[in-house]
């Protein structure tokens, strides 16, 4: 009998130092210092006019640092005139801001690392960072920092009341303190220094070296979802913006779907290309307000009157199956897991102004209809 060949033993794997390999993004650091630094980085928009529409911010590589992403700071100073001439407006002009503009004032956001677009465009970057903004964070993560970001929210239940903005609030049928609070801050001649974060590259740690170049592009959102107040008088006025930013993603898609009006049962099948969303948020709100309308709160969404919402893939339903306001606000608290923390509304809040129906999480698939 001929002997089996012995196989031969596979090579052992050896690593050096215990390191897979060196930190090849960087340049070599110098081995004989031993140091601590600090950098920010303050970038001034070009072009740097306070009425431009779209604002470029570029950073130039450089070596031995790296930049946290997390959250970019984003600042500008920021105050309401009279378009034609650029004055203050007037004190009896019934006219504020709309919440947070530093964040939610862009229509258009794109990040580019290395000239490589890294984020996805959608022409409503404002839409997606509100309700982005509403699911993730609880009023004790924004309110301490109200007076500096703008981040206030008008009243619930009278979001669309515009009476007296420009009077105290003892005033007869002055209702929205909100935004009278904010017309306290950017008013007549009040310039406001406004300090909000940027979220490039979403809320997970990280860290790009300094040796990328870096390039935000940020488009202004139409002045009717920026100002807020009496229609013809916000009409006569503009927001000027001298900005800078410093650094020191969750994505989402927008798909907006017209609804028939005085439909009884209203059905649409896969509203998605490519593959399924982890998780799905529906709200429905008016035509004029999509389009924009000083007269009306940009991100009111009362709950809508329904029998019945439900979501399925491939004719099978994802539960729960929401039938009225309250189970849909019970969900909400479930699908935020926030059964022991602040929720972002009240019931009667959720209901009046900040309606929308969130899925639960559920794992994407590839080929299917939803």
């Amino acid at each position: 009998m001929k002997r089996k060949k012995q196989e031969e033993a596979e090579p052992i794997e050896e690593h050096d130092s215990g390191f897979v390999g060196p930190m090849t993004l960087f340049d070599t650091f110098p081995h004989n210092d031993t140091f601590a630094e600090m950098r920010t980085l303050e970038l001034l928009p070009n072009p740097s006019t306070e009425n431009a529409e779209i604002y470029t911010f570029m950073h130039n590589r450089q070596d031995y640092g790296v930049i946290d992403m997390e959250d970019a700071k984003l600042s500008a100073k920021l105050r309401l005139v009279t378009s034609a001439n650029g004055n203050a407006q007037a004190a009896t002009v019934n006219a504020c801001v709309n919440i947070a503009l530093l964040r939610y004032g862009w229509k258009t956001k794109a990040v580019y690392l290395n000239n490589q677009l890294i984020t996805p465009q959608s022409s409503k970057e404002n839409e997606l960072e509100y309700t982005h903004d509403f699911l993730t964070t609880v009023p004790s993560e924004y309110l301490d920092d109200k007076q500096i970001n703008l981040m206030i929210r008008d009243t619930p239940g009278h979001m669309d009341v515009i009476t007296n903005l420009h009077h105290s609030t003892n005033a007869t049928g002055n209702t929205n303190i909100g935004a009278r609070q904010r017309y306290n801050a950017i008013n007549r001649a009040v310039i406001h220094t406004c300090i909000d974060k940027l979220d490039l590259l979403g809320r997970v740690k990280r860290y790009v070296p300094t040796s990328f170049d870096i390039k935000v592009v940020l488009t202004r959102l139409e002045k009717t979802k920026v100002i807020y107040g009496t229609a013809a008088e916000c009409t006569l006025l503009d927001l000027r913006m001298r900005e800078e930013c410093r650094y020191y993603k969750i994505t989402h898609r927008y798909v907006a779907i017209p609804v028939p009006q005085n439909s009884r049962h209203i059905q649409h099948k896969d509203i998605f290309n490519g593959a399924r969303p982890t998780r799905l948020i529906s709200k429905i709100v008016s035509q004029d307000r999509y389009n924009g309308s000083h007269i009306l709160s940009p991100y009111h969404v009362a709950f809508p009157d329904i029998a019945r919402f439900a979501v399925s893939i491939n004719e099978a339903e994802i539960p729960p199956v929401i039938t009225n306001s309250a189970e849909a606000y019970v969900n909400l608290r479930q699908t935020l897991d926030r059964r022991h923390s602040e929720m972002p509304c009240t019931y009667n809040e959720y209901v009046s102004d900040y309606g929308m129906m969130v899925s639960h999480k559920f794992y994407p698939i590839q080929q299917a209809e939803i």
